[in-house]
């Protein structure tokens, strides 16, 4: 895991450089974001989790056939519950010093998370039921609303140091 994350930092600070010679300005931006560890690896979290949610709802609706707010709320629950572990163990490095705190740490994520499925549930009745666009599109649009919702609910009222 080391060897690949070492890749990906190499990588990233070199385009970093790349865009630094274009506009320093831009590039010092790009170097700052880079370096907030806990950001990137959120980024990086919220994209595997959007993934997840996003292949879920595509077997829901495609292969099981259920519709576009059952599937939204199957993907959900995979998502959540993948997503918390995840942001646990990688993001925000928290540990429980109990059964009783990690109970409470599961059930504030995951009650956060329901307020992003509504407003996930009210942007995909809305943009898909309503307005006709196009299921995917916006189940990729909407997901990547949730992820900034998700992440300052986290920052703020989940994984608290």
């Amino acid at each position: 895991m080391k060897l690949i994350w070492s890749w990906i930092d190499a990588l990233a600070r070199f385009v970093i450089r790349l865009i630094g010679k274009v506009s320093p300005k831009l590039g010092g931006l790009c170097e700052k974001l880079w370096n907030n560890t806990e950001l990137v690896a959120y980024l990086f979290a919220g994209v595997a989790t959007t993934v997840v949610n996003y292949v879920v709802y595509f077997v829901a609706t495609r292969w099981l056939g259920l519709g576009v707010m059952a599937g939204t709320w199957t993907a959900w629950v995979v998502a959540v519950a993948f997503g918390y572990v995840v942001n646990k163990a990688f993001v925000f490095h928290t540990h429980c010093e109990s059964m009783g705190a990690l109970v409470k740490e599961a059930a504030s994520f995951f009650a956060m998370r329901l307020v992003s499925l509504g407003m996930e549930t009210v942007l995909m009745f809305v943009t898909v039921e309503l307005l006709g666009m196009n299921d995917l599109v916006m189940k990729l649009l909407t997901n990547i609303v949730v992820i900034i919702a998700n992440y300052v609910f986290s920052k703020l009222f989940i994984f608290k140091k």
